[in-house]
């Protein structure tokens, strides 16, 4: 067997940033399987097997929870015995055994309900603050760890709204600063501004974190509001305006409300994938599919109202009228021959008044050609090629 290196040069290899939820997990695991010695061996299957199985039936585990510990027992293991957890396949098929979750996906706000909270006037800074996170996170379809590393100094505002510059937290690849808009336009900024203008004004602060507790009157404290409590505030949300089973409304509710009222606005695939910051489209496709123009459309197509209403609209056809060899190309300088065998003309005899009748009888029998239907306007564009430099001319 490879050499066992111990814990302290494992996690000396993992980047700082995660490094804190592989020592976590992998403490975790040690503490569940007491009895085994780490630094003489490896686990061996079963002891992996009993703790998934652990996590599933006694601490509830999803099995993307398990998925996602599985991975971090593998980097460790890899990294301290020089083993994968692949090499143990009943562990694979154990987990895979629980693929058939029903996933509790955070629910969507009503539209009408979370825009009126976002634009109401609030009596409290302890709502304030909590209408500012509200219409950051929607905004910027950010979830809580973008919310939580927001910089005071990254909010500009201009005649448009707030310019808010950020930067994706699952982006795998070279980190690269984004930016999104609170709108002045329906009174979003303004709200918004209130709550800063108390952090600058109340707090003396200029730089560094956005999100200070809000007292149940107009102060605020200069005490940073925590992870925990800006997580439940969709469930406050949700318990003011008496929405049932609140606690459904976690802040992941926010950017799945975002990229529904995107989609719904009629946003398309590559705008939604690069705007939250998802690895391909397959992402939106949720929120595309059961998107209000796209069940309209369904609907109407299977009704048959999509087909009749297309044959009501006024049409624009177009009609590239280009007389018959009366094109010149002595100006170019490609082989003669090769225009001559695909019988292009390099010459024109026809005269002006030739040309013109050419047009207008061209004209003639396009016009004949288009057929109206059901009473439909037609609009004729027509488009002639000038025979001597090639424009177009409408």
């Amino acid at each position: 067997m490879e050499r066992i290196y111990s814990d302290q040069e494992v996690f000396e290899q993992i980047k700082d940033k995660s490094r804190k939820a592989y020592i976590r997990a992998w403490k975790e695991f040690k503490l569940f399987n007491t009895s085994i010695n780490y630094e003489e061996s490896p686990p061996g299957e079963d002891a992996m097997i009993a703790y998934f199985k652990h996590l599933r039936l006694e601490k509830k585990s999803a099995t993307s929870s398990m998925w996602t510990t599985y991975s971090y027992l593998n980097s460790v293991l890899k990294r301290k015995y020089g083993v994968k957890l692949q090499s143990l396949p009943r562990v694979t098929m154990f987990i895979k055994g629980f693929e058939e979750d029903t996933k509790h996906k955070a629910a969507i706000f009503d539209n009408a309900i979370l825009h009126q909270f976002l634009t109401k006037e609030m009596d409290t800074a302890y709502w304030e603050v909590r209408q500012s996170i509200a219409i950051t996170a929607f905004f910027g379809g950010l979830r809580l760890a973008e919310c939580m590393d927001l910089k005071l100094e990254q909010f500009i505002r201009s005649t448009e709204g707030y310019t808010i510059t950020h930067t994706r937290a699952k982006q795998r690849t070279d980190k690269m600063s984004t930016k999104f808009l609170v709108p002045e336009e329906g009174g979003y900024a303004k709200q918004l501004a209130i709550y800063l203008s108390k952090v600058n004004n109340q707090l003396s602060k200029f730089q560094g974190r956005v999100w200070y507790t809000g007292r149940k009157h107009v102060e605020l404290s200069s005490q940073y509001m925590g992870r925990n409590m800006v997580a439940k505030v969709p469930h406050e949300i949700a318990a003011l305006y008496s929405i049932p089973d609140p606690m459904r409304y976690t802040f992941h509710s926010f950017r799945r409300t975002s990229a529904t009222s995107a989609a719904d606005a009629g946003a398309t695939t590559e705008q939604l994938v690069d705007f939250f910051g998802w690895k391909n489209g397959s992402m939106c496709q949720e929120y595309i599919s059961s998107s209000k123009p796209s069940i309209i459309g369904m609907a109407s197509r299977l009704s048959g109202s999509e087909a009749s209403k297309e044959d009501k609209i006024n049409t624009c056809q177009e009609v590239v009228i280009q007389p018959e060899q009366s094109d010149e190309f002595d100006q170019m300088e490609e082989d003669l021959e090769m225009y001559s065998k695909a019988g292009i003309p390099l010459t024109s005899h026809t005269t002006t008044s030739e040309q013109q009748s050419i047009v207008e009888t061209s004209i003639k029998q396009a016009l004949s050609s288009v057929r109206a239907t059901n009473g439909a306007n037609v609009t004729l564009k027509v488009v002639v090629i000038n025979s001597m430099s090639g424009n177009m001319t409408m």
